[in-house]
C-alpha cells in the first residue's frame, strides 16, 4: 500500500508538472514562434469557441487522469474495473499527430519542450503503480 501512494504522490507531481509546463513550441515559416502548454492550450481553445476541442482535451487530458488517481487511493472494485488507463492521455496521441504533421511540411516545426516529458513520465509511473496494483490485487484474492 505504501507504494501505491508513492507512485500515486509522485504520478500527481508530474501530471501537474507536466499540465502547467510549456508543452510544445511551434514554429511557422521560420518567423513565428509559439510556446504551449496544456493549461493555456485548453482555455485558449475555449476563447476561440472550439468548446469540442477544448472539452475532449479537458476531459482526456486532465480529468480522466485525475480520476484515476482517485481510484488509486480509494479501494473499490467498481472504480478500478473502469480501467481508466485506457482512455488517459489523449494529449500525448495529439502531440505526436501535430509533430508527425510537422515532418511532412515545411511550413511548420514542432520541439517537445518539457511538459510533454513530465506527461510522458507520468504516464509510464501510472502504468507501473497500475501493474503493481493489478500484482498485489492478485497475490490477496
Amino acid at each position: 500500500m505504501l507504494i501505491t501512494i508513492i507512485f500515486t504522490a509522485t504520478e500527481a507531481t508530474l501530471l501537474f508538472l507536466g499540465i502547467f509546463s510549456p508543452f510544445a513550441r511551434i514554429q511557422e515559416f521560420w518567423i513565428f514562434e509559439e510556446e504551449f502548454s496544456i493549461y493555456s492550450l485548453i482555455f485558449s481553445l475555449f476563447d476561440q469557441q472550439n468548446f469540442l476541442l477544448g472539452v475532449t482535451i479537458l476531459v482526456f487530458g486532465i480529468l480522466i487522469p485525475f480520476v484515476r488517481l482517485c481510484t488509486n487511493c480509494i479501494p473499490s472494485s467498481r472504480l478500478q474495473n473502469l480501467n481508466l488507463h485506457k482512455l488517459a492521455m489523449l494529449d500525448i496521441f495529439l502531440i505526436s499527430f501535430l509533430i508527425f504533421s510537422s515532418q511532412m511540411s515545411y511550413f511548420f516545426e514542432v520541439s517537445l519542450l518539457k511538459g510533454f516529458y513530465f506527461l510522458f513520465a507520468a504516464l509510464v509511473v501510472s502504468y507501473f503503480n497500475h501493474w503493481i496494483a493489478k500484482g498485489r490485487d492478485n497475490v490477496n484474492k
